[in-house]
């Protein structure tokens, strides 16, 4: 992802997310060489965009028993309206875990609301296991947040 490409990412952001992410926050994501973000297109046409926040060391809030190099934190991920549920998510998904993976990552955790259900379905198929809840996680409606984990180093990378 470029700054470029805000403009565009922001459409997506505000059609999917309760409380989009604002153009100064994208800046700020990219400014951080921790993160990863990407952008998927099709046609020319920018329709997804996705990334992680590399994380090295022991990560002692999760309640994982391996210990991991790095660990990848899924920070955003998501396909306009009109193109889900043709695969393009799991593209973007694979896409970041061959990236993460090629920066010596093995493990990624995400937090999604449990009212997500079309999210935490899609999770769920791609291997991810719910390792914990936070409590309150989404404070504007007092909703808590699904931690869900997985080992990705069995992940066919692209």
């Amino acid at each position: 992802m470029a700054e470029k490409d805000i403009d565009h990412v922001l459409i997506i952001e505000q059609s999917i997310f309760r409380h989009p992410w604002s153009k100064d926050f994208f800046r700020l994501i990219l400014s951080d060489i921790n993160n990863y973000m990407i952008t998927l297109k099709k046609n020319d046409a920018l329709i997804g965009y996705g990334g992680y926040h590399l994380l090295k060391g022991k990560i002692d809030f999760l309640p994982i028993k391996e210990t991991h190099r790095y660990i990848i934190h899924l920070i955003n991920l998501a396909i306009q309206p009109c193109s889900q549920g043709r695969g393009f998510g799991t593209c973007l998904l694979n896409t970041l875990f061959s990236s993460a993976l090629s920066r010596g990552a093995d493990y990624c955790y995400l937090e999604v609301r449990p009212s997500n259900k079309c999210a935490f379905s899609f999770y769920r198929k791609s291997g991810f296991s719910i390792i914990g809840v936070i409590e309150n996680y989404y404070p504007q409606e007092k909703e808590d947040a699904f931690v869900l984990g997985k080992d990705i180093t069995q992940v066919k990378t692209v």
